[in-house]
């Protein structure tokens, strides 16, 4: 309840809750469980008398077994969509990302990538980023890496990425309460503000992150508010 206390104080109306989805590990929520809490957290928000809704979903580690537990029921999608949030590792991707990638788009679901900016490979290697963009993927990016909470490196990262108009949507990626101060939320909103424009703040943080959860597709973001930097064009897609 002090998380959920934290987001109401922060301005939000609407959280999905993602727990970590590890394959091959026991690290493997079922989704009835997942779903069984999320009902029962709502209902105590509710008595509470806090306006606070509380969304289903996962976030689930980038690997070669997604496509089999697709096919076998046991991964959940973000809210009432079929957007998976998937999670890169902060090192490099897995041999066959590729491949996995292609698998979920071609079984009909769609992919939010979550804080791409904290994994190496893409960190020092962009031009992997629009190969992602240019596939269909989604990047959800983290409010903490624009203060500094995961080093310089990915700050930078993640300035790079806003500048170029590359992200879809903004996540607080909370684990505790104490993650969520909402001066510091209030500190990256000025920060952003300023780099991207009130348009595109809006844009990333309220209408796209609703828009994904309710199954539509999130919009880019508006080149004429964003700091452009020149970039080569991606010669090559999945398929």
């Amino acid at each position: 309840m002090q998380m959920a206390q934290a987001f109401v104080r922060a301005g939000y109306h609407t959280v999905a809750a993602t727990p970590h989805m590890i394959p091959g590990t026991t690290w493997m929520p079922s989704i009835d469980l997942i779903k069984t809490q999320v009902a029962g957290l709502n209902q105590t928000i509710k008595d509470e008398g806090l306006k606070l809704k509380i969304v289903s979903g996962m976030e689930i580690a980038l690997d070669p077994q997604i496509p089999d537990l697709l096919d076998e029921g046991r991964l959940l999608a973000l809210g009432n969509s079929s957007c998976l949030l998937i999670e890169p590792s902060f090192q490099q991707l897995p041999p066959g990302w590729e491949q996995v990638i292609f698998s979920i788009l071609t079984k009909g679901y769609s992919i939010l990538l979550a804080h791409p900016e904290r994994c190496a490979q893409l960190a020092t290697n962009l031009s992997l980023i629009d190969q992602l963009i240019e596939s269909g993927v989604y990047l959800q990016i983290n409010w903490g890496s624009f203060l500094g909470q995961y080093g310089r490196a990915v700050a930078r990262t993640a300035q790079l990425l806003a500048r170029n108009g590359c992200i879809h949507c903004l996540a607080s990626d909370s684990h505790h309460h104490r993650g969520h101060n909402p001066a510091r939320m209030q500190a990256a909103t000025a920060k952003l503000r300023k780099m991207l424009s009130q348009e595109n703040l809006q844009r990333i943080t309220i209408e796209n992150p609703l828009r994904v959860l309710h199954g539509e597709t999130p919009q880019p973001m508006i080149k004429s508010g964003v700091m452009t930097e020149k970039r080569k064009k991606p010669r090559w897609r999945f398929w």
